[in-house]
């Protein structure tokens, strides 16, 4: 009594249907790649320098990221309460973070000189390096954190 007639759609509008159904599923796989870089942005962090450090040791630091957004690597010698930036490292995420699932890397070296270590004392110290990302969804990840205990030895001269 009350049956609703079935109504065919056209084969023009059922393929564009369809196709729009796989344009959204492409979308959301797409989405999920994406939001898993979102909020693991640090891929990989690490800082390399010699046991002791003395004029012409050099410390290095190399770090890949998801290429979502953009990130900072700050590469500290720390004695006690005194602390000096040694070098400052800068990637940009991709164009079209969202769509390019490509990592961005990039490592960068300093070399320490008599004036960097001049306003050291000899004895142990610490390198670290911190990896901040950026803000993605109201949350700032944590930074990742590599640390090396060294050992500053001032030439026997100086």
């Amino acid at each position: 009594m009350f049956d609703s007639p079935t109504i065919i759609d056209a084969w023009p509008i059922l393929w564009l249907k369809r196709l729009f159904v796989a344009i959204i599923v492409a979308l959301l796989a797409i989405g999920m790649v994406s939001a898993h870089r979102a909020y693991f942005q640090i891929r990989s962090l690490e800082l390399n320098a010699p046991d002791l450090l003395i004029e012409g040791s050099v410390v290095q630091t190399s770090v890949v990221s998801s290429g979502r957004t953009a990130c900072d690597v700050d590469v500290e010698l720390i004695q006690g309460a005194h602390s000096k930036r040694l070098l400052k490292l800068h990637l940009t995420g991709n164009n079209f973070g969202f769509f390019d699932p490509r990592a961005q890397e990039d490592s960068s070296r300093v070399t320490l000189n008599r004036e960097i270590l001049s306003s050291f004392q000899p004895g142990t110290a610490r390198l670290r390096a911190v990896a901040t990302g950026r803000h993605q969804w109201f949350r700032l990840p944590p930074p990742t954190i590599r640390e090396l205990e060294v050992v500053i030895v001032k030439p026997s001269g100086g």
